[in-house]
């Protein structure tokens, strides 16, 4: 039975892989001033009027000045009810637009009922607060605020004259000692001068002049070699070069010189998986774990797909659990995608169909679609199959 319905879904693992790229890239990236781009103010001849669309932008930062180490949830909350309207980009940049969701690939997913995040005391349970059908009411008694786990948020009040504009910067107050392990503590004594070179060439790399920002970069680690900040950012320059040895190398570096600095793990477990090196993924997501077990749903992710195709189908399971539970904003969708292939490997074909559907629930329209759709059928069969084999009950 193992080896007839192992095959359904197992196929998606170099696609959950593959399609990861775009949130590892956000998934902690710090440095840089990068600059917002400018929209462009519309004016309001009636303000007291709220338009049937109204486009917001602005940036969270952290209260270090750096941008978020991972991608943040910005929620707007009215009367006590809150809607996720976006996530930010890798440089805490965000833009919306309130009143039209046709958009959003997770419109499902905002409005269920669970919390946001693991210290958020905010509900998706109020469908009015961000729906289309009242426009009229969507910045009435609302703020905008951010929502990583282990942080707390400054707010923004919305008002009329704020449409269709820069609504400014969200700053986000670490919780505990152990959240400020973002950054690394041997570059809190980074010289000014190095520091200068340090967000010049994040900027630069920001705004893609890769070259000019190595030679940045590299100044920065010449005055300062313990700059694991620095070497971080020149990992991302030769990811973006596509150079993965020699960002693996840069990453390396950053940890060498802050091994407590959990970000260069989490680049460097996507890099591992993309090669299919699942030893050196299970051992950096171990260690990533060991440092900020909360911070990083992504770290129980990879180390899940690593135990997977290790055959530890134990550990495989308890770890893509773990991920989706973490994941309070389903950044990561692709999880319950691992989950649907664990059980239907371990032939529970109603749990792997269950997972099939969280997915579809939570990316209608994502790339992988059509090809979960067939998966979730021919699961869904099996089930059937499965339920309709099972011996009578005795009464």
């Amino acid at each position: 039975m193992l080896r007839e319905i192992r095959p359904v879904g197992v196929g998606l693992l170099v696609s959950v892989f593959l399609l990861t790229a775009s949130i590892a890239q956000q998934s902690g990236t710090t440095g840089g001033k990068a600059t917002l781009s400018k929209a462009p103010v519309r004016v309001n001849p009636n303000p007291t009027n709220t338009p049937q669309t109204i486009y917001y932008m602005g940036k969270v930062v952290m209260d270090t000045g750096m941008e978020p180490p991972a991608p943040v949830g910005v929620l707007r909350v009215c009367n006590g009810n809150s809607h996720r309207e976006a996530f930010t980009s890798s440089d805490g940049s965000f833009s919306f637009v309130v009143g039209d969701r046709t958009s959003s690939l997770l419109a499902d997913a905002s409005d269920d009922t669970r919390p946001f995040g693991a210290d958020s005391q905010y509900s998706r349970s109020n469908p009015v607060a961000g729906g289309p059908s009242a426009p009229e009411s969507v910045i009435t008694d609302c703020d905008l605020r951010a929502d990583l786990a282990g942080y707390s948020s400054s707010s923004i009040r919305l008002d009329p004259s704020m449409n269709n504009s820069n609504v400014g910067v969200i700053v986000l107050h670490s919780r505990s000692k152990k959240a400020e392990g973002m950054v690394s503590v041997a570059s809190l004594q980074v010289p000014a001068k190095a520091r200068k070179e340090y967000e010049k060439g994040s900027e630069l790399l920001e705004k893609g002049n890769l070259a000019e920002a190595e030679k940045s970069l590299r100044k920065a680690i010449d005055q300062y070699p313990k700059f694991a900040e620095a070497w971080l950012r020149l990992g991302d320059l030769e990811q973006r070069r596509k150079n993965m040895e020699g960002a693996m190398a840069d990453y390396q570096e950053a940890i060498n010189a802050d091994p407590n600095f959990p970000l260069p793990y989490i680049r460097m477990a996507f890099l591992s998986a993309v090669a299919s090196n699942w030893e050196q993924t299970r051992k950096l997501t171990e260690r990533l774990i060991s440092l900020d077990p909360v911070s990083f749903p992504l770290a129980y992710y990879y180390n899940a797909v690593a135990e997977f195709n290790l055959n530890h189908m134990a550990q495989a399971e308890t770890n893509a659990l773990r991920a989706e539970s973490l994941d309070k904003l389903h950044s990561e969708p692709r999880v319950e995608l691992l989950l649907a292939t664990i059980y239907n490997a371990k032939g529970a074909a109603t749990l792997a169909a269950d997972h099939y559907r969280a997915y579809l629930k939570l990316a209608p329209d994502g790339p992988l679609t059509e090809r979960v759709k067939s998966d979730l059928a021919k699961t869904e069969q099996m089930a059937k199959s499965q339920s309709g084999s099972a011996p009578p009950v005795n009464k």
